[in-house]
C-alpha cells in the first residue's frame, strides 16, 4: 500500500515540494507564423491545430515547425486516400517471370503504405503537441495573457469633485 499524499500545507510546514503539482509555466504564448509554399488543405489543417492549441493555452511560436510538418503530412494523407478510394486497397500488378511471360499478381496498393505512414507520423505529432489523452497532462499551459492596465483618463474626461460649501457661511448682503 503506498504512502498517502501530504497536503500542500504539510509540505509548506516541512519545507518540501509536492511532486504532484505542476509549477507555473515560464513559456510565453504566441502564434506560429504560417509556412510558405503549402497547399490550401495543409493551411487549413495548420489553422485548425493552431486554433485548438490556443484554446488550450498551449500554443507557442516554437510550435511552427512541427505544425508545418503535420500540415504537409495531412495533405499527403488526403491525396493517398483519394488514390485508395479510386484504386482500392488491393491492386492487380503485372510482372514478368524468368521466361518473359506476364503474370497478374495481387498486392497491397502502394498508396496504402503512404497513407499508413502518414497516419503514424500525424499521430506522433499530435502526441508531441499534447493533443491525445495520454500526453494532455504532460503539456504545460502558457502564461496567462497580461491584463491591460486601466487607461488614464484625459483632462476632458476627468471630473473634479465639487468643493464642499457651507451654505450658512455665505454673506447674503454681498450676494444681493
Amino acid at each position: 500500500m503506498p504512502t498517502p499524499r501530504k497536503a500542500i500545507e504539510q509540505h509548506s510546514l516541512n519545507g518540501t515540494k509536492p511532486h504532484y503539482t505542476e509549477p507555473g509555466s515560464d513559456e510565453t504564448p504566441g502564434r506560429p507564423k504560417y509556412p510558405r509554399g503549402i497547399s490550401g488543405e495543409a493551411k487549413g489543417a495548420f489553422k485548425r491545430l493552431v486554433k485548438l492549441l490556443e484554446s488550450r493555452r498551449t500554443c507557442t511560436a516554437g510550435d511552427a515547425e512541427i505544425l508545418r510538418l503535420y500540415a504537409i503530412t495531412f495533405d499527403r494523407h488526403t491525396r493517398a486516400l483519394v488514390h485508395l478510394a479510386a484504386e482500392g486497397e488491393i491492386c492487380a500488378y503485372t510482372r514478368l517471370d524468368s521466361n518473359g511471360q506476364p503474370h497478374e499478381q495481387f498486392k497491397a496498393n502502394l498508396w496504402l503504405d503512404v497513407a499508413t505512414n502518414a497516419e503514424k507520423f500525424m499521430r506522433s505529432c499530435l502526441a508531441d503537441l499534447g493533443l491525445n489523452p495520454l500526453s494532455r497532462g504532460k503539456v504545460k499551459p502558457t502564461k496567462q495573457p497580461a491584463k491591460p492596465d486601466e487607461q488614464l483618463t484625459t483632462r476632458e474626461e476627468t471630473v473634479l469633485p465639487e468643493p464642499d460649501v457651507d451654505l450658512n457661511s455665505i454673506d447674503l448682503s454681498k450676494v444681493m
